[in-house]
């Protein structure tokens, strides 16, 4: 029996990268999880979060909400049926296969804001370059449809990645999401989000599991919006998303 239904983001919830990972917790202890194209280990889950995992997977209908793209999502190792992925951009049914019309829907969203993509990421690379700033900027894309804008600093400099775009963007336009995370900045069209594609799937999965109640997991601000739409919520205590929130007073 379905006891509930769990939409759960990966990245720094279920698992993070070695550096990421709790020093008390030595390698041998620790179960890769996330690989890269050569099947070397990229991502990693303590004992905790894998009872997390295995109690998530052994009572509740487990849908993964992730930024990852569809590559980087097949190359993790846990049990899921059905997928969100690319922040939203792409929906997987329980067989694996990509949900058509959204993915129809995407495409032609993509193609509105796909100057402006490719804008953000010329005036990201030239602040880069008169700054003298190791910073790889792209558009991030699945299929032929170009979804977000994605800055990183080569050496993990926060804070220069985030002064050089600062200097390079300005302010979004309304609707956009500037999305920071660690040596990560996210610039995403208000048409992409986790939230509209969880949006689409949940009416269906209420239906199914009526009685279920559906619980949204995450570590991100833009795990909020879709979380919102659950019936509750988690996030790890030391998360961008619960920063504050259980500060001893």
């Amino acid at each position: 029996m379905t006891c509930a239904i769990t939409l759960v983001d990966l990245d720094d919830t279920l698992f993070q990268t070695l550096r990421k990972c709790p020093r008390d917790q030595p390698l041998a202890r620790l179960t890769a999880l996330g690989f890269a194209k050569d099947g070397s280990p990229l991502s990693y889950a303590t004992p905790r979060q894998m009872a997390f995992l295995g109690w998530l997977a052994e009572t509740t209908h487990l849908v993964p909400v992730t930024a990852r793209s569809l590559d980087a999502l097949r190359r993790v190792r846990i049990p899921f049926a059905a997928a969100i992925c690319a922040h939203g951009g792409v929906i997987l049914d329980e067989r694996g296969e990509i949900d058509a019309g959204w993915q129809a829907t995407i495409v032609a969203r993509a193609a509105e804001h796909s100057e402006a993509l490719a804008g953000l990421v010329a005036a990201i690379a030239a602040e880069a370059v008169v700054r003298g700033a190791a910073i790889n900027a792209r558009v991030l894309t699945e299929g032929n449809a170009p979804l977000y804008a994605l800055a990183k600093h080569a050496d993990a400099d926060a804070e220069t990645l985030f002064a050089v775009v600062d200097a390079a963007i300005g302010s979004l336009p309304a609707g956009w999401t500037d999305h920071r995370n660690g040596n990560n900045v996210a610039l995403m069209p208000p048409y992409l989000g986790k939230a509209h594609a969880v949006a689409r799937i949940l009416p269906a999965l209420r239906a199914r599991f009526p009685n279920a109640p559906v619980i949204g997991v995450g570590d991100s601000r833009t795990d909020a919006p879709y979380m919102t739409l659950c019936d509750f919520a988690m996030m790890p205590t030391r998360s961008q998303l619960a920063a504050g929130l259980f500060d001893a007073r």
